[in-house]
């Protein structure tokens, strides 16, 4: 009898905890009803060490490669692993992969059909995001090299980034600020607001020589930059979307914009073009909240062999050539090897470099200062230290 009523005890407090877990559930925001941004606990800091996390500072990375180049793949899986980040997959787009129908009515069909198929690849990789309820992730193509200093580097752009959004010093979801869609941290060419603030990092050692930059598709900001200094602004226009880190919001109103209901914007911005072009196209218009970097952060990559290897896009020369870097101080591509090795410095990507070989462990993050452009001339608002 005793065992009998024991039992039952049991039962009651077993259904007790039952009910209490299906009150919290219901009652308990679902997560998938929200983008999953985690806040910190504890005393208010700001997050600039998170951005040496495996994915940077956002929730993933994700890099556009068609299945049929696992040699690019495995370019990227490499040089991640020495970087101590992760990658995840985004399939690229054949155009015999897409039905007709899946053209955008406001598509321009003088682009080529591979332009089309790029640009659906960027837009599956928003509709992951959404799907997923990623508060912000990196979007990378599958071409590009990185400085062996990409952490330090991104938490430098993140001091000044932070600062043009007035959060330098406030807690926040995200360790680059919570008013921004799109960081365009890797391009061929950028046009900065000159009629909003900037901000100016000078004596960064991983600021190539001007005469180093990439072939840049935009005229250089009006503003003078002095040697060494890496500008960050609030994009007017851009183009070649080879990094760019995009939030949630940011997601959706490409999802929007470039799929889902294209016409609402069509009158406004000339959208139906090529990923990239339609992506600065939203920046300038101010559809989307833009920051950039200038010059770009990251740069690209050219295995050895015929210039053909290169792009899955456009048609190359089939003129052989030595595996080659652009746009990077310090290219993780070119120095694995010796990173591999245990060698605990890396050379440059260019003989005439300021520090041609160098201990990436010595080199910091910069502070810098916030300036605005007037009819004098620089004017310089506000300094901001690491």
């Amino acid at each position: 009898m005793s065992l009998s009523m024991s039992q039952k005890r049991l039962s009651r407090l077993l259904l007790y905890v039952l009910g209490a877990i299906v009150i919290f559930l219901v009652l308990w925001p679902l997560p998938y009803a929200r983008p999953t941004m985690r806040r910190e606990s504890g005393e208010p800091r700001i997050h600039l060490d998170d951005i040496r996390n495996k994915t940077l500072g956002v929730q993933k990375i994700f890099a556009i490669n068609l299945p049929s180049r696992p040699d690019k793949r495995d370019n990227l899986i490499l040089s991640s692993s020495v970087s101590d980040f992760h990658i995840d997959w985004i399939n690229g787009v054949t155009p015999e992969e897409l039905n007709p129908k899946s053209y955008p009515y406001n598509w321009n069909y003088d682009h080529k059909a591979t332009e089309y198929a790029a640009r659906r690849a960027h837009v599956n990789a928003m509709q992951r995001i959404v799907n997923d309820r990623l508060g912000s992730a990196i979007v990378m193509e599958d071409d590009v090299d990185w400085d062996v200093t990409i952490k330090t580097q991104l938490q430098s752009y993140a001091l000044a980034v932070r600062a043009l959004q007035g959060a330098d010093q406030k807690t926040t979801v995200s360790p680059y600020g919570d008013g921004w869609d799109i960081l365009w941290l890797g391009h061929c060419g950028v046009i900065c607001r000159t009629e909003e603030p900037f901000f100016l990092s000078p004596n960064d050692p991983t600021v190539l020589p001007p005469h180093h930059f990439l072939p840049y598709w935009r005229d250089p900001p009006p503003m003078e930059i002095p040697p060494h200094t890496r500008l960050a602004c609030g994009v007017s226009d851009a183009i070649c979307s080879i990094v760019y880190a995009v939030s949630y919001h940011g997601a959706q109103k490409i999802l929007s914009a470039l799929s889902v209901n294209p016409g609402s914007l069509q009158e406004q911005i000339d959208i139906g073009a090529q990923f990239d072009v339609a992506l600065g196209r939203m920046c300038g218009n101010g559809y989307l909240r833009c920051f950039t970097v200038y010059p770009s952060l990251t740069g690209g990559y050219q295995p050895a062999g015929p210039f053909s290897k290169a792009s899955d896009i456009h048609d190359e020369s089939q003129d052989v050539h030595p595996a080659s870097s652009n746009g990077v101080m310090y290219s993780t591509m070119l120095n694995i090897n010796r990173i591999l090795a245990g060698d605990d410095k890396v050379v440059s990507t260019w003989e005439d470099a300021p520090l041609p070989i160098v201990n990436p462990a010595n080199l910091s993050m910069v502070g810098g200062a916030i300036h605005m452009l007037g009819q004098d001339g620089l004017n310089m608002l506000a300094a901001v230290s690491p």
